[in-house]
């Protein structure tokens, strides 16, 4: 097995320098999957070895290398940008100081190029070329695995007694949120099975083929099986549930959908007051809104309450569903939106909160979206 495992690397290590001489800066993706090979890959690389936030840390160039450099643990910087005491951007400066000796770069990271947060400015994992560790061929397994599900992947086909499951989901859990957000939909919501590597974007579908997940056959994307489909399926569930950790755009899409609910609230408010006047709050709903917006605010703080009348803001107690419905009810007449309006609105922003209510994972275009309609909003008080 030792000999199947160093030749195995071997060869992959020869590809890798080989792009090196070509590009120079090499990313490489060397996650849960390919652990088995992954201390003599690194070894066959023939460079010097490196921390990649130790090595950002150091910003003394005269203690530069010379040769070949690999630079292991660059996913520290993943979540942020940031690692130790070091910036992403810190470390792209540093590997521009080698670069300008000519000197080669390989960047290996156990999570994909698009795991990482956005930095201003130039992008180091955007200068990088992109490498993908080839899976297994049936010749670099052991006789007695060979034709295994999920032998392709070296974790299975030259690891000892490996638990798939939990392989699947390591190697999930090295994956971005948003790459399972795509997988959630491209599965479970568009029902897609095995052929969902070919739904997914471009990014999305480098990240699987760094994980082993998918590869290119015949010049078709086609997905690793490592057994019945519905056990990758359950793996998937099951990463996506672990996923505790708030998502950095969190804060931005709930305080786009505060504002823009508060606004409209107000909107509506100021609206009825200027038909009604002082009898705004009986006449803002209808009998069965108003009913079920005296119950929720009884059930809550007004125990006490016999009629909307006194309740200091009945708005505050609509369900978004009934807030559209008054909103554009023949009474206010949309406000200053016509009913197209209202749709897309309706379209793009009700699964964004549900999504929010719900505490699911949020979508890669949840918060440009809540932030272009945070601009229409405003533009709607001035209007």
């Amino acid at each position: 097995m030792t000999e199947l495992i160093l030749s195995a690397a071997q060869s992959r290590a020869a590809d890798i320098r080989r792009k090196l001489k070509r590009n120079k800066l090499v990313f490489v993706q060397c996650g849960a999957a390919f652990e088995v090979l992954r201390a003599p890959l690194l070894t066959e690389l023939d460079g010097t070895l490196l921390d990649a936030v130790g090595f950002a840390e150091n910003a003394d160039p005269v203690e530069l290398p010379t040769g070949r450099v690999i630079l292991d643990n660059v996913e520290a910087f993943a979540a942020d940008g940031k690692a130790g005491n070091a910036t992403l951007g810190a470390l792209r400066a540093r590997v521009n100081q080698l670069r300008d000796r000519e000197i080669d770069v390989c960047l290996v990271s156990r999570m994909p190029k698009i795991a990482f947060a956005p930095v201003p400015g130039s992008n180091l994992l955007d200068d990088a070329a992109s490498h993908c560790l080839p899976l297994l061929s049936p010749e670099e397994r052991p006789p007695e695995v060979r034709t295994n599900p999920g032998a392709a992947l070296p974790a299975i086909g030259l690891g000892t007694d490996p638990d798939v499951q939990a392989l699947l989901r390591a190697s999930l859990g090295e994956l971005d949120v948003h790459v399972l957000t795509d997988l959630d939909f491209a599965i479970f919501e568009a029902n897609h099975l095995d052929g969902f590597v070919n739904e997914v974007e471009p990014a999305v579908a480098e990240a699987l083929r760094g994980a082993g997940l998918a590869q290119v056959v015949d010049s078709a994307l086609e997905f690793t099986e490592t057994g019945p489909f519905w056990q990758f399926k359950n793996a998937v569930a099951d990463t996506i549930a672990a996923v505790v950790v708030p998502q950095s755009e969190l804060s931005d899409v709930s305080e786009g959908l505060w504002l823009i609910e508060r606004t409209i609230r107000k909107l509506l408010r100021e609206a009825a007051i200027e038909a009604s006047g002082g009898r705004w709050r009986r006449n803002v709903f209808n009998k069965a809104i108003a009913d079920s917006v005296l119950g929720r605010a009884r059930g809550d703080v007004y125990a006490t309450a016999t009629t909307v009348s006194d309740l200091r803001d009945p708005t505050e107690w609509l369900s978004l569903g009934e807030l559209l419905e008054v909103v554009q009810s023949p009474q206010f007449k949309g406000l200053s939106w016509d009913s197209v309006a209202w749709k897309h609105f309706t379209q793009d922003i009700v699964p964004i909160r549900n999504r929010l209510s719900h505490m699911r994972l949020l979508k890669k275009g949840d918060r440009a979206t809540v932030r272009m309609w945070v601009n229409r909003v405003v533009r709607m008080t001035s209007s």
